[in-house]
């Protein structure tokens, strides 16, 4: 299995830490959206990067929508481009903050989620609700499926995605979580193309197996 981790979504917010006016800022370029009966905020959809930030009046943006780091940095750039030629905020360099990074992790192998939930105080199954299991590590939380996809949330950076996918793939080797394990195990992932959207391997040696 080639790129085990996806980066689907980077959750951050922009302050500008001045007041905004709406008004002015939707005016300035049509294409923006902004009808307060609605929402709140100017919706700004930038194309390169696919990202969109929410403008509040208080000087809060919030980015979502992008694939990596390069990415959310990229449209926090074109946010204080535009901010600043549209006359509503001053020039400076408003503090830009990851909030949350969402990936998705496939494994090339079938879980076996009611072994893992016997394993780990720290996880929730009800298939009878919900047929993922949902597992708390550390400040990261997984959300596991029996199909050997998984959901990342809550890590801070793309270098955090990758510690905590490789400790719960440690997890799911030494519990019997897998109901194939692969031979030569040794405690790393075992695949050399280990992610996409502008992940790099930070340093995690491929495995021998």
């Amino acid at each position: 299995m080639q790129n085990w981790v996806t980066i689907e979504n980077v959750v951050a917010s922009v302050s500008f830490n001045q007041p905004i006016d709406l008004y002015q800022l939707s005016s300035s370029v049509g294409v923006w959206s902004y009808d307060p009966k609605r929402f709140p905020a100017v919706i700004i959809k930038f194309a390169r990067p696919r990202v969109t930030a929410l403008v509040f009046s208080s000087g809060k943006v919030v980015l979502v929508g992008a694939k990596g780091e390069e990415e959310v940095k990229l449209a926090y750039r074109r946010l204080v481009f535009a901010m600043t030629k549209a006359h509503v905020v001053q020039k400076g360099q408003p503090k830009l903050v990851i909030h949350n990074v969402v990936a998705s992790i496939s494994f090339s192998q079938r879980i076996r989620l009611e072994e893992l939930g016997k394993k780990f105080e720290k996880t929730v199954y009800e298939p009878e609700q919900f047929p993922g299991l949902i597992m708390r590590d550390e400040d990261v939380v997984f959300v596991v499926f029996s199909s050997g996809k998984v959901i990342c949330a809550g890590a801070r950076s793309e270098k955090h995605v990758l510690e905590a996918a490789q400790r719960l793939y440690g997890m799911l080797v030494s519990s019997g979580g897998f109901e194939r394990i692969l031979l030569g195990y040794d405690g790393r992932m075992p695949h050399r193309s280990c992610c996409r959207h502008g992940l790099s391997s930070v340093g995690l040696s491929p495995s021998s197996a």
